[in-house]
């Protein structure tokens, strides 16, 4: 293992299937797929480079996860993005001699991993430091950012050239699909992320008058649109969440407009099911929380790209905004009106649950067994 790892016997792992996700930071999104990975694939341990405290228990994680040792200072005042020039360095000196299978969840440069066994890559999207560089601009300390574009540029030459090492991929979107085609020139399966359908549910609760935005306040997801149009159309918004761009959004919200900065997991379905509609301005891979919505029978109103054109049908789900701009959105909040009825949108997001995601990756891992 390195330095980089705390010893780990690697005959413990001869024959078995291994996990590597990125990191953990929190129960959504991607770590959700990673946890959903380890059951369907009975992996018998994980590998990440670090995960927030109480994490792994909150995504029903069982089996041991080890973490690099960067962990603690990675953690220590969310510096896990400093950690990216030696991602390469730290998964290359991971050594698993005798794996049968490695699958790894991708979003940054986990498959930097030395070949081992046959190799199944969930990617939940091309490294963004890489191929969306432009989008992380914001994410990094002022002093860094001019080193960015000529940093991408290595790192895509890197991540073309591992991306060989993968013996399958598996695309969480037809749109990631096609990035995956472009940075690699590779073909991809698409397996939808799975939805948990019991911990979201229709609601006897009345609906309130107020539009809902939530998730982590980074600046690509445009929570900024939605505060904006809210604050120029005078509607009520609820924004809920933290994250880099808080403060800013904060500083541009007027009277119509109210900050729920960290609801628990109980509050935020509880947001979700009495919304007018949840809102989601940015380009997402796939967009978890709009099929999330949807299970809750809330409708959503999200831009007409992306992950969203797979999730959001306009007959049922919600509406398809065609720019970022204040002004557009600003109209599709005073005029919305729901397309269809809360079963339906259930029943639709009925099709992206767990047991289907189980379902198809058994029937990926078991072709690419063959």
């Amino acid at each position: 293992m390195r330095w980089w790892w705390p010893t780990v016997d690697p005959s413990s792992f001869v024959g078995a299937t291994v996990v590597a996700h990125e990191w953990m930071t929190a129960a959504t999104g991607s770590d959700k797929v990673a946890a959903q990975l380890v059951h369907v694939a009975d992996a018998s341990a994980v590998f990440t480079l670090w995960a927030a405290p109480g994490v792994t228990d909150a995504l029903g994680i069982s089996v041991p996860v080890h973490e690099s040792r960067v962990a603690r200072w990675a953690r220590s005042g969310d510096r896990g993005h400093l950690v990216l020039p030696l991602m390469p360095i730290i998964w290359g000196s991971l050594r698993l001699a005798g794996v049968d299978t490695l699958v790894t969840s991708s979003h940054a440069l986990v498959n930097s991993l030395p070949a081992q066994g046959r190799r199944l890559c969930y990617c939940h999207t091309p490294v963004r430091y890489g191929w969306e560089w432009r989008l992380e601009r914001g994410r990094l300390p002022v002093v860094l950012r001019p080193t960015l574009r000529p940093g991408a540029a290595v790192l895509r030459s890197w991540d073309r050239r591992m991306s060989a090492r993968v013996d399958v991929y598996v695309a969480n979107s037809w749109f990631v699909a096609g990035r995956i085609e472009r940075a690699y020139g590779r073909a991809a399966t698409v397996v939808h992320p799975p939805i948990q359908l019991e911990r979201f549910s229709l609601s006897e609760a009345p609906r309130t008058n107020e539009f809902l935005v939530a998730g982590r306040m980074v600046a690509y997801k445009r929570a900024d649109v939605a505060v904006r149009a809210a604050t120029l159309a005078d509607v009520p918004l609820v924004v809920a969440g933290r994250g880099p761009e808080f403060a800013r959004l904060t500083s541009l919200a007027g009277p119509s407009v109210r900050f729920v900065e960290s609801p628990s997991d109980e509050e935020l379905v509880a947001m979700m099911q009495q919304a007018r509609a949840v809102l989601h301005v940015g380009v997402e891979d796939f967009g978890m929380m709009l099929v999330e919505a949807q299970a809750c029978g809330t409708p959503v109103i999200a831009q007409a790209a992306g992950g969203a054109m797979e999730t959001v049908d306009p007959a049922m789900s919600g509406v398809l905004v065609e720019s970022v701009g204040v002004e557009e959105w600003a109209a599709a909040l005073t005029g919305f009106r729901d397309p269809g009825s809360a079963s339906a949108r259930r029943a639709w997001a009925s099709t992206f649950a767990t047991e289907v995601f189980h379902r198809r990756m058994r029937d990926v891992l078991g072709s690419s067994s063959r």
